[in-house]
Formats: structure tokens, C-alpha cells, sequence
């Protein structure tokens, strides 16, 4: 158990429940409360989910949940090692973009969490995370995985990320309908976590995040969980549960309300409210859309440093899975308890029939040039 807390931050990683709230702080003129609570949920007997914040030397607060995989106590250090790496990134020079600050973070973070396999031997460990700096009314968010972040006006939901899932591909693609994921069979599969080099179509990770903040008001809300929460609850049910709550109360109220509905995965909740407590339900209001509508699947990726690689944002494509990866494999993300399946085929099988298609349209326009 990982267990720190002094006048700036509050990090615990790898215990079985737990709850901490803190006071109200000023950011950047708007005051933000922040509390968390997790639960190991009614299956699991161990908690591998880690969550934390920080409020940073700038005055913006910092705060993450990452929720580890890979069994035998390797996603506990698996999100504990995201949550303390990504605090110490985002807080090292406040001056910097937090954009850039965030990306950097995730890529440290999974870089280390590889390292740890290596030293360790545990091969398969991995983590997502979902992580905010909130610098008043200004909310950065970056993520890796399929946990999430919620912003609640008035009760009701405003946006939210989207999930590195298949079933996210399939409904992104029109394959499936969003009402269909929660009981799709490939519900569990991740097309990208923290602890793995590659996505699930075979290209270095790349973490989301959002090339513009998000912009809050006094009252909003943020809610931050991990799927044990959002598997279980609706995305209306997070924003009405919380309306005229504190952020402690309504942390609980959303953890307890997700443990009696069965609680089969660990449950880890964050609330950060915009003044002492989120505004009351609003059934007349009608959130508005974000100017650029902010889409975690347009990462604001910084621009690379002398020397670095280019990476293009990924259209991932996930594979079944079962057993470990050899590192530098193409391989889908984990599911849940599971390791992973070597994806090489499948992934040389796409390149075959893509390549196939090119040299179909080539000789296609080579006949259309020579008949002109």
C-alpha cells in the first residue's frame, strides 16, 4: 500500500476502500472542492484501482484515477505507478502547457510501468487512467483506457470522454448502436492501456488529450471513475445522483449505489465541484455544445522534439486476446483480468488486403492514363 498525503496532495494506491475530501481552494479565481472514493466493489477481494490529486505550485488542482489489470497484485503497482509518475510530471514546471504536461505524463507513466514489467518479470501489467489539471475555469484532460470523465451542469450531462474500447470503435464506425456496448461481447476489450508499447492496430501508444480545455462554470461538476462505476450506471443516472451535492457525499452516493447493483469490478470515483457543492437538477435546461465539440479522439499531441518520431492519432481496430505479448508485438489491450493475444496475423492480414486494394486502384489509373 502506497499511502501519502501532505498539504498539496493526496495519493493512495493499492488498499481495499477508501475515501479522503478536501476543503475548498481557490483556482485561478473559481473555488473547486475535490473528493474521492473507492471501493473494492462486492466480487474482487483486492483493490487495484489508484487514484490522487495535487494542487499544484500555480494554483491549478491535479487530479487522476487510473485502474490497474493484470492479476497477481500487477495492477496495483501497475496504477500506482500512473498516479504517482503523472503527479510528478504535471507539477515539475507548472510553466509549461498542461496539454503538453498531460501527454508527456502518460507517456512517462506507461514507460515505467514497461520498465517495471521488465525488472519485475511480470509480463501483461497495465493500467488506464484518466487524468485533469483544473486551472479555474479551465479543465485539460488527458486518458489512456476507458476511464472517464463526466461534466455535469445542472444535473445533467454536458460531455464525456470517449472510451479506447471496440465497442467504442464499432459505435464510432455506425457498426453498433450506443445502447448495444453494454452488453456487447467485446465489451471488456481495451484498444489501449497504460503498460502496453502498442494499440491495438500495431502503432506506438498515443495518449488523448484535448486540444482545447473545457470550460466549467460556479456549481458544475466533474466526475471522474473508473469502469467499475460507469459499467453499472447510466450517464444520466451520474448527473441526476450528484445534483446538489458535495463532492463527498455525492463520491459515496455513487460508489454505494454501483456496489448494490451487483459491484463486480473495484469502483473508484473523483467529484470536483465548482463551490461547496454542484448545482440542483435542472430538468428545463438543455446543455449546450462546446464551440469545437472536444473529442478525446483528436489528441493535442505537442509538437516532437528535435530527433522524435511523428505519431499519427490511431483509428484502433481491436483483436481477440488471450496470453501474454512479446513486446513490440501488434496486440489489442487488455480486458479486465485477461492478458493479451498476439495480433500479428491479424494485423499483417490488414496490411495484405490494403496493399491488395492499392495495387488495384494503381492499375486501374494506369489503364485510364494509357486509354487517354
Amino acid at each position: 500500500m502506497h499511502h501519502r498525503r501532505d498539504s498539496c496532495r493526496f495519493l493512495i494506491t493499492s488498499v481495499g476502500s477508501w475515501a479522503v475530501a478536501e476543503e475548498l481552494r481557490t483556482s485561478f479565481g473559481l473555488p473547486l472542492r475535490v473528493a474521492i472514493h473507492s471501493d473494492v466493489g462486492r466480487v474482487r477481494t483486492n483493490n487495484e484501482d489508484s487514484a490522487g490529486y495535487a494542487w499544484l505550485e500555480d494554483g491549478s488542482l491535479f487530479v487522476v484515477v487510473a485502474d490497474g489489470m493484470g492479476g497477481h497484485e500487477a495492477g496495483e503497482v501497475a496504477s500506482g505507478l500512473a498516479v504517482q509518475v503523472l503527479e510528478e510530471v504535471v507539477g515539475r514546471d507548472t510553466d509549461t502547457d498542461p496539454r503538453e504536461r498531460l501527454y508527456h505524463g502518460l507517456l512517462e507513466a506507461n514507460e515505467a510501468i514497461l520498465q517495471e514489467g521488465r525488472v519485475s518479470g511480470t509480463r501483461g501489467m497495465g493500467t488506464t487512467a484518466i487524468a485533469a489539471i483544473c486551472r479555474g475555469r479551465e479543465i485539460h484532460v488527458g486518458l489512456v483506457g476507458d476511464s472517464r470523465l463526466y461534466h455535469i451542469r445542472k444535473g445533467q450531462l454536458v460531455w464525456r470522454t470517449l472510451d479506447h474500447t471496440r465497442v467504442q470503435t464499432l459505435i464510432d464506425t455506425g457498426e453498433i448502436e450506443e445502447e448495444e456496448a453494454r452488453e456487447h461481447p467485446e465489451s471488456g476489450m481495451l484498444t489501449r492501456a497504460l503498460g502496453h508499447s502498442r494499440m491495438a492496430d500495431g502503432r506506438p501508444l498515443v495518449p488523448d488529450v484535448l486540444a482545447e480545455p473545457l470550460q466549467i462554470e460556479a456549481d458544475d461538476a466533474l466526475v471522474m471513475c473508473s469502469d467499475g462505476l460507469h459499467d453499472l450506471l447510466e450517464d444520466w443516472e451520474i448527473g441526476t445522483l450528484i445534483a446538489g451535492s458535495e463532492p463527498h457525499a455525492a463520491a459515496r452516493q455513487l460508489v454505494e449505489l454501483a456496489c448494490e447493483r451487483g459491484g463486480h469490478d473495484n469502483i473508484t470515483v473523483a467529484v470536483i465541484t465548482a463551490g461547496e457543492r454542484s448545482s440542483e437538477y435542472d430538468v428545463a435546461y438543455v446543455p449546450e455544445s462546446y464551440p469545437d465539440e472536444p473529442d478525446p479522439e483528436a489528441a493535442a499531441e505537442p509538437e516532437p522534439a528535435a530527433g522524435e518520431p511523428e505519431i499519427a492519432a490511431a483509428a484502433s481496430v481491436a483483436i481477440s486476446e488471450e496470453g501474454e505479448a512479446e513486446e513490440g508485438d501488434a496486440v489489442a489491450g487488455p480486458q479486465k483480468g485477461g492478458g493479451l493475444l498476439v495480433g500479428v496475423a491479424a494485423f499483417s492480414l490488414f496490411a495484405m488486403v490494403g496493399g491488395a486494394v492499392v495495387l488495384v486502384l494503381l492499375a486501374v489509373a494506369v489503364a485510364w492514363m494509357m486509354a487517354a
